[in-house]
């Protein structure tokens, strides 16, 4: 009990001196130690405001650079075009239709995709990437 006694004592200051205050030069009244900044809502602020600079930078801005080629992609789309879908199938565009299109995959065999799905071009080099198995083009 003693001990509580005497961290209480100098938690508060030697005994006799005058109480710490605004006015006596001691801890601001909001709480605080002598010497050490108050954590305020600047602070915080500046904080929230960086981390969304950060997740831009890192994950939204890439993300519409990809959403934008793959637009671009979609809409350079001619009949004629060999493409490959995001399911791995390969064809050749026989129709395109709004939104749809016709790819024949093999002879006398015929699909229709929507246009969204088409991952992209097919050429010698996607084809021969991914011949050489799943892991080849990571």
């Amino acid at each position: 009990m003693d001990r509580l006694y005497d961290f209480m004592i100098l938690a508060q200051g030697a005994p006799g001196a005058a109480p710490a205050g605004p006015a006596a030069g001691g801890a601001p009244a909001g709480g605080g130690a002598v010497g050490q900044p108050a954590c305020g809502g600047g602070e915080q602020l500046l904080f929230m405001l960086g981390m969304l600079v950060l997740f831009y930078f890192l994950l939204i801005r890439p993300q519409q650079k990809r959403a934008k080629q793959h637009r671009e992609l979609i809409g350079a789309l001619k009949r004629g075009d060999s493409v490959i879908t995001s399911s791995g199938i390969f064809g050749r565009i026989v129709e395109i239709d709004g939104n749809a299109m016709t790819l024949e995959i093999g002879k006398n065999t015929q699909i229709k995709i929507l246009k969204s799905y088409v991952a992209g071009i097919a050429n010698t080099d996607t084809e021969s990437t991914l011949a050489k198995g799943p892991q080849a083009g990571t």
